[in-house]
């Protein structure tokens, strides 16, 4: 079994655009790497290996991605045992997660929901696929997943040190100030933001909910506040009761310069399709009463299958990106291989 085979239908085009995605990753600055590029990690960042490759990475060893974790969440809402015909109906409805999670926290409460999500996301592993980026040179990594596996895989590549934020929803109480490791941050001892929540934060270690360490994002309420706190920035300032403070505003400030473009940033998107709902309202979120032509001139790769081809036009038109229409496990092999100049790692 080797990676070389997961790219081997890959085109003469997509390694192209894949090396010089490769380039910019590795791009160096007085004989240091950059890490100019932002990593955005989505849900299917954590997809099982394709088959042929299941001893690399089964569906047993990774979290599930949105609509299994929506089963999973009915599942507990109408036992099967229970009550098999409205757990099966619910399901055919092919309700949104975020639904689903709201309606699990009404019928029971939000301590369940987030002890359900603590239990299946537990004991998985990092993929080979999060190895290979964790080695990458990157200096800040955003993600909308609520695992730690990312984390997991910087220490096993090395990363042993890194930075870490939290969104902070600052629903009631004193607002809590957002983590920024302003120049520290490094290629070495990378920021890793988790935009929706940690949930080594919601539950201790036997799995028991933490009120106070709770800012998933993930039922229909959790959304609309988090829209609303992104929406209370003016000037990309916070306002609170007695001052105007950045500390308080909810993505990191690294972050929120690489969207007004200080730095001239790249963006990779990794485990997004474009009809997710969590990338469109990153870039809505995310730009709001920012300058958007500014943003639109600053590159912008995705990785990712079946796109749909209207709305990548207008994601090509309107924000610059550029698509790789593979799997990720076929990208990113070929990626590795590009940066690094040998196979990537399957165990």
């Amino acid at each position: 079994m080797d990676a070389s085979e997961l790219y081997s239908d890959l085109s003469e085009e997509s390694k192209q655009v894949l090396y010089e995605l490769a380039n910019e990753i590795k791009e160096e600055r007085n004989g240091e790497p950059r890490g100019r590029v932002i990593l955005f990690l989505g849900a299917a960042a954590n997809y099982h290996a394709p088959e042929g490759f299941e001893e690399a990475y089964s569906k047993t060893d990774r979290p599930p991605i949105g609509s299994e974790l929506n089963n999973l969440l009915i599942d507990e809402i109408f036992s099967p045992k229970i009550s098999e015909s409205r757990n099966r109906a619910m399901k055919e409805e092919r309700l949104s997660l975020s639904y689903t999670a709201q309606y699990l926290q009404e019928t029971k409460d939000r301590k369940r929901l987030i002890e359900k999500l603590a239990e299946v996301i537990d004991n998985k592993k990092p993929s080979p696929i999060l190895r290979a980026l964790a080695e990458m040179n990157f200096k800040y990594i955003v993600t909308t997943n609520y695992d730690n596996l990312f984390e997991e895989a910087l220490f096993e590549v090395g990363k042993k040190e890194y930075h870490k934020g939290v969104y902070q929803a600052n629903i009631t109480g004193t607002p809590k100030p957002t983590f920024s490791p302003g120049e520290e941050a490094s290629v070495k001892k990378p920021f890793i933001y988790k935009f929706h929540g940690d949930i080594k934060n919601a539950v201790d270690e036997q799995g028991n909910y933490v009120k106070d360490g709770d800012s998933i994002v993930l039922t229909d309420e959790d959304y609309l506040h988090f829209i609303l706190r992104m929406s209370q920035v003016s000037d990309n300032k916070e306002k609170t009761s007695n001052k105007e403070n950045l500390d308080f505003y909810p993505v990191p400030q690294p972050i929120n310069e690489a969207f007004i473009g200080k730095n001239q940033n790249t963006f990779l998107f990794i485990g997004y399709g474009l009809q997710d709902y969590n990338l469109r309202l990153i870039f809505k979120t995310s730009l709001w009463k920012k300058d958007q032509n500014i943003f639109k001139e600053l590159q912008k790769w995705s990785i990712a299958i079946g796109q749909h081809k209207p709305i990548m036009g207008f994601y090509t038109k309107n924000y610059n990106f550029t698509f790789i229409e593979h799997n990720i496990w076929c990208a990113v092999s070929y990626l590795y291989k590009a940066m690094f100049d040998k196979e990537m790692p399957l165990k």
